[in-house]
């Protein structure tokens, strides 16, 4: 098994480039549901959402902005749905800037894990500019949010935490390489086990980037090994990278033929055996920064690695025509997989859910 990522990966993500369609369908019974319509007396603009299920209760979350992105203040916002998803609650929130010293919150990343419910927040001084992540828990008692401190320095979390064969939690994310600079290094944080609020240690994927880059990462995990797939901001073919070692070391892949728009990816597994991906699929020539209208979900047969077929999950001719939608998140519970992502490209932006039956991403027999 060691090594096998790297000669696989160039096949997993050619398999999936053959099977990009001009119009992918949408999956049976799929269901949109708006759960944040974007506040034209407050906040303006919404952007990067996360989802978690704790407790019986459906949390979606994001970071508001009172009219253009990180510009006067950002903080983290989120409902709750008692119904799958249906109908939503009251706006709460997470994290802001209490003591008006100029921290913005962007964004936020959800996790249930041993009856406690944490967020994942990256704090900036100016726009991109991240300083530190931060951990916020919900209080059971209060029923609010607490901060508990900072996991790591300079690390901006981009996918939910998982957890792996090892015993620790990978985090796919974006990290500075100091302070004052942009997150240009594609990496991951790593737990010391379950203290999901102790330090990680953050792993940097490869060097620095160039500075026109946007290196949002997303991570498969499956044992010790892993594959990682990060936004290329100036072309269609994204960079990918692969681990053999719980993601302490990672190296380049170069000969892939998968192609995606300039957006955030986000990978996982379903509960069929299943790989998955959420993505912006690219229009047929496009290159370098691509409309965002159609949003799109590859799956795999079970057990097997090469992603085998894709569905749309959302574009621009359905639900009020949002004329993008993008930044998705994923999670699984019972039978259903649920999608959150940013609707809009520009100006006001609201935060949509796509709910769809696993049994519709069933891949047919060769």
């Amino acid at each position: 098994m060691n090594h096998i990522l790297t000669f696989l990966a160039p096949l997993l993500l050619a398999t999936l480039s053959a099977v990009h369609a001009a119009e992918p369908p949408f999956p049976a019974g799929i269901k949109h549901v708006r759960v944040e319509r974007s506040d034209s007396d407050s906040y303006q603009f919404l952007h990067d959402p996360a989802i978690e299920f704790h407790k019986g209760e459906l949390f979606a979350a994001w970071y508001n902005c009172p009219e253009k992105e990180i510009v006067g203040e950002s903080l983290i916002r989120c409902r709750r749905s008692k119904d799958g998803g249906e109908t939503w609650s009251a706006l709460e929130v997470i994290a802001e800037d209490t003591s008006r010293d100029g921290t913005y919150y962007v964004p936020a990343q959800l996790l249930s894990h041993g009856g406690v419910l944490h967020a994942y927040v990256g704090k900036m001084k100016g726009h991109d500019l991240i300083t530190t992540c931060a951990v916020f828990v919900l209080d059971e008692a209060t029923n609010r949010w607490q901060p508990r401190g900072d996991i790591a320095d300079l690390f901006l979390p981009n996918c939910q935490p998982l957890r792996m064969a090892d015993g620790n939690w990978i985090m796919a994310g974006r990290v500075a390489s100091r302070f004052g600079i942009k997150p240009y290094i594609p990496a991951v944080a790593i737990s010391q086990g379950d203290d999901l609020a102790g330090r990680w240690q953050v792993v940097p994927l490869s060097k620095e980037l160039s500075t026109a880059q946007l290196p949002e990462t997303t991570v498969w995990v499956e044992g010790r090994e892993l594959l990682a797939i990060t936004r290329n901001q100036t072309d269609t073919l994204p960079f990918v990278f692969a681990s053999h070692d719980y993601g302490r070391t990672w190296s380049a892949v170069k000969d892939h033929a998968f192609t995606a728009s300039t957006s955030k990816l986000y990978a996982g597994h379903l509960s069929t055996g299943q790989r998955y991906l959420v993505f912006n699929q690219p229009k047929e020539g496009e290159k370098g920064f691509n409309s965002r209208e159609t949003l799109v979900i590859a799956v795999s047969r079970p057990g097997e690695s090469a992603l085998a077929k894709t569905w749309c999950v959302q574009n621009h001719s359905t639900f009020d025509r949002p004329p993008a939608s993008h930044y998705p998140c994923a999670i699984e519970h019972e039978g259903r997989l649920f999608v959150l992502y940013t609707a809009g490209l520009s100006g006001r932006r609201q935060c949509e859910l796509a709910i769809i039956p696993i049994t519709s991403l069933q891949v047919a027999d060769k």
